[in-house]
């Protein structure tokens, strides 16, 4: 067993965990990265807001798609047109995009080894046991991140528990091009939640999220047929992704940062992970740096948790059934309503609270 040590390991090498080492590296902290698979493809759509190039010195290259367009489709096929122009949504192919962090990371002085952990001890400082093809290591560490995704093994090792996750069902779609991020409501193709259709280089992702492993295979078929697309020569795979939950949020606990997907930090109602795990990466690599880790999650909060829980309420909502996705579409067809949600989304305006939020929308609905 190969015995080694640093200051910070960082177990996960998706956008959480190359993230942590390059802002680590920034800041002259000794880090190893430790991942399982580096030739991994995390099934994902690939969307980022285009400000997280430049936020985290990111190469623009790694852009396949701008979207500028959203279509939002009703249980009874209404649809809305959402204008994003000013805020564009990029796609990114998630193996060259996870690769290219890596390597920029081990550039920056991260040392990386591809193993596996299967174990930790957490008795005195942290350690972590994990095995590649050749060898076992031992690693020893003043602090963990954990960045390794919805199955996180640190988690389940360290707290004994997995947290939430709902299931998903999705399929690529070769020679299809379309030039907007659809969002599809309705109960029969996924309750409480939605499907998508998104772009890539030249084909398509599409998929749906569901509470009920037992019946998404039939979601699915009918979101298929739903949508008109011919999937005859293609095979549907399923995997999980987190559902946050603020009231189960764990933060930092034992000398270990939870970030990204193992955290949760998953936003509801949309979905998106990549933006904030990097940014959870960032601000706990910030607590590190000041050897204070309650600054994380004091920050993380500061910034996002009103985010979270506004999008969460609004999820329930509206999802809740087919009668209040109809006037979620018939509202986004507003462009005062448009303009409102954007300002939301990008962080122009703060979210309001529960009461105020759920009063102002049924004058709306019932209008």
């Amino acid at each position: 067993m190969k015995k080694l040590s640093c200051r910070v390991l960082v177990v996960g090498g998706g956008p959480a965990g190359a993230t942590a080492c390059r802002e680590l590296n920034r800041l002259g902290i000794n880090n190893i990265l430790l991942e399982k698979n580096l030739n991994f493809t995390k099934p994902c759509g690939g969307g980022l807001i285009m400000s997280a190039f430049s936020e985290f010195n990111i190469p623009k290259s790694l852009i396949h798609k701008k979207i500028s367009k959203i279509e939002i489709i009703s249980p009874k096929l209404n649809r809305a047109i959402v204008n994003i122009k000013d805020y564009p949504l990029t796609i990114v192919n998630r193996y060259e995009f996870d690769r290219k962090l890596r390597e920029l990371a081990r550039e920056g002085g991260t040392k990386i080894i591809e193993a596996k952990a299967y174990n930790i001890d957490l008795n005195n400082s942290p350690i972590v046991f994990a095995k590649s093809k050749n060898m076992e290591f031992e690693i020893h560490a003043q602090y963990i991140i954990a960045a390794d995704g919805v199955n996180s093994t640190i988690r389940k090792k360290a707290l004994n528990e997995t947290h939430s996750r709902i299931i998903t069902r999705y399929m690529d779609i070769e020679n299809i091009n379309i030039d907007s991020c659809q969002f599809w409501f309705g109960s029969d193709i996924s309750p409480k939640h939605y499907s998508w259709i998104f772009p890539h280089h030249n084909r398509i992702n599409i998929g749906l999220a569901s509470n009920n492993e037992k019946k998404i295979g039939e979601y699915f078929n009918t979101f298929l047929k739903k949508s008109n697309l011919d999937s005859s020569k293609n095979r549907a795979k399923g995997y999980y992704i987190p559902q946050w939950s603020g009231e189960r949020a764990v933060y930092f606990k034992k000398n270990i940062f939870f970030v990204g997907d193992s955290a949760s930090m998953v936003l509801p109602f949309t979905y998106e992970g990549i933006y904030y795990a990097m940014k959870s990466a960032s601000i706990a690599v910030n607590a590190i740096s000041k050897n204070e880790p309650s600054l994380y999650q004091k920050e993380w909060e500061r910034l996002y948790l009103k985010k979270f829980k506004f999008l969460r309420l609004l999820q329930r909502l509206f999802l809740s059934n087919d009668y209040f996705s109809e006037k979620l579409v018939q509202l986004y067809q507003r462009k005062s309503f448009q303009k409102s949600v954007i300002a939301y989304w990008v962080g122009e305006k703060e979210p309001t609270d529960r009461i105020s939020t759920i009063w102002k929308f049924i004058k709306v609905i019932f209008k």
